[in-house]
């Protein structure tokens, strides 16, 4: 089915423009139902006029991406899973982001402290926010009181999203049944399961993982779950190591979103989840390896998996500050998979106080690209220095491309200098632009009325350039020289 289109949405509101749904039109709120910032049940005319229950449902079926999501916790560190319209970013992009849950066993000694450490764990990177999405509670123990001692101590600690992953589904229900409250995630239904596990999850409106091996046996555990009334469902067609098995799993998932969203397969039309801490389970460790080795197999894995947008993956590497480095390479790989192709990523145009600036402070100029002035800020706080950062606005680019493009000008420098009122912040008419605008020094000192210094042209440099190049006096004098 084609993507609809505004106007598809629009004729099936009732176009009264009520602004209870908290946009001014319906137009705005049906561009905004594509674009996932409001669902059909915000809009409380259609959800409540019986009237309109035919067009209500109608809307639902057109606004349901192939791929549909899944919500699993609660509260505001809910995780929604999939959900995704197209297999290639490039094609439009991607709403939801690989969601990553970190394994703990049910008889860990650290199971609190390690709770702890990844509910609070916070990473800011490049303006973003990066942290864990859950917890996946394993029972090795095969011990139902321990796996409910341990899922009763998680979530007093945690509010991060559970999984409770058993298979034995009498100990599983037993234990999900205590925290059923908290929308944990069962893992999992398989053939011999799926009736208990069906059940339960359809009673408490819980969301279940459907696992095989067998894509045609997980298609069918499919169907059969869906009859029997289950709607939160996720797949899992296993996660294997070994010659060979990387590619037959990549192959699998791929099978799965091809099957979702360009074949519209209700059967497949769920998230897609994978397991990389499998690899401790299947692979005989070898001693003679390094620690980092056999991580690093299992951190490769889920590189591929978040590469081809698989809605969920289990780690096991990453549990404590030692192995920062593995959650560090997947949500740094994440962050990139899943920026938003359309838009420039862009920081609001300004002059921005960098330390404790003075009016003797240098002033920097960049663009307003959000992966540029995120790094200068950082390379200036780096290098100790005091300085005012002006950010013009160049459409979200980056400088390179802005100063070939016309967007990063020394009339758009100029016009933002007066905006901002730059030098009324300082005792100096002196601007430092970055090296790959060198071209346009000649041009802003006209436009500007400034002395223009052309600095390093990436900002890694700004410590030694303060140091070796800075001298503020001097480009005074020539610009008081120059002015006569």
């Amino acid at each position: 089915m084609a993507r609809p289109s505004p106007l598809e949405i629009y004729a099936l509101l009732d176009k009264s423009n009520c602004q209870e749904c908290g946009r001014d039109t319906c137009m705005a709120f049906a561009t905004d139902l594509l674009e996932r910032k409001v669902t059909v049940q915000d809009c409380t005319h259609l959800m409540q006029d019986t009237k309109q229950a035919k067009k209500r449902d109608k809307l639902i079926v057109l606004a349901t991406p192939p791929q549909k999501s899944v919500e699993v916790g609660v509260g505001d560190r809910k995780c929604i899973i999939g959900g995704e319209e197209v297999l290639n970013r490039h094609q439009l992009t991607y709403y939801n982001e690989t969601v990553i849950f970190m394994e703990i066993e049910d008889d860990d000694p650290d199971l609190e402290a390690t709770a702890k450490y990844l509910t609070n764990l916070v990473i800011e990177r490049m303006g973003d926010v990066l942290r864990v999405n859950g917890i996946a509670l394993r029972c090795v123990s095969g011990d139902a009181d321990q796996f409910k001692l341990a899922a009763k101590k998680l979530t007093e600690i945690s509010d991060l999203p559970v999984m409770l992953a058993c298979m034995n589904p009498d100990i599983l229900l037993a234990v999900a049944s205590e925290i059923k409250g908290l929308k944990p995630l069962l893992y999992a239904a398989t053939k011999d399961s799926w009736e208990k596990v069906g059940k339960f999850a359809v009673e408490n409106n819980l969301p279940v993982v459907a696992v095989s091996n067998d894509l045609d046996e997980l298609m069918t555990l499919s169907a059969t779950l869906q009859k029997l009334g289950v709607k939160n469902l996720i797949l899992d067609a296993m996660t294997v190591f070994g010659p060979g098995n990387v590619a037959l799993t990549y192959d699998n998932i791929m099978k799965l979103r091809i099957a979702a969203i360009d074949k519209e397969d209700p059967n497949a039309g769920f998230p897609i989840m994978g397991v990389p801490a499998a690899y401790w389970s299947q692979v005989k460790i070898d001693n003679d390896k390094k620690l980092w080795e056999h991580q690093y197999q299992e951190i490769i894995m889920a590189a591929i998996m978040e590469s081809i947008d698989t809605s969920l993956i289990v780690l096991h590497s990453g549990k404590n500050e030692e192995d920062i480095w593995t959650l560090l390479a997947i949500m740094t790989l994440r962050q990139s998979v899943f920026s938003d192709p359309r838009i420039y990523p862009a920081v609001d145009p300004g002059i921005y106080e960098i330390g404790e600036p003075n009016n003797k402070s240098p002033i920097f100029v960049t663009s307003n690209y959000r992966l540029t002035k995120i790094p200068v800020e950082i390379d200036i706080k780096g290098a100790n220095v005091d300085a005012w950062l002006l950010v013009v606005d160049s459409e979200g680019i980056g400088i390179e491309s802005a100063v070939a493009g016309g967007q990063f000008s020394a009339g758009a420098i100029a016009e933002a200098v007066k905006e901002f009122g730059v030098f009324e912040k300082v005792d100096h008419r002196i601007l430092i632009i970055p090296g790959m605008a060198a071209r346009l020094s000649g041009a802003l000192e006209d436009e500007a009325d400034a002395y223009v210094v052309v600095g390093p042209r990436d900002s890694s440099g700004i410590g030694k350039y303060m140091k070796e190049q800075w001298k503020p006096e001097e480009f005074m004098k020539i610009y008081e020289d120059l002015k006569e």
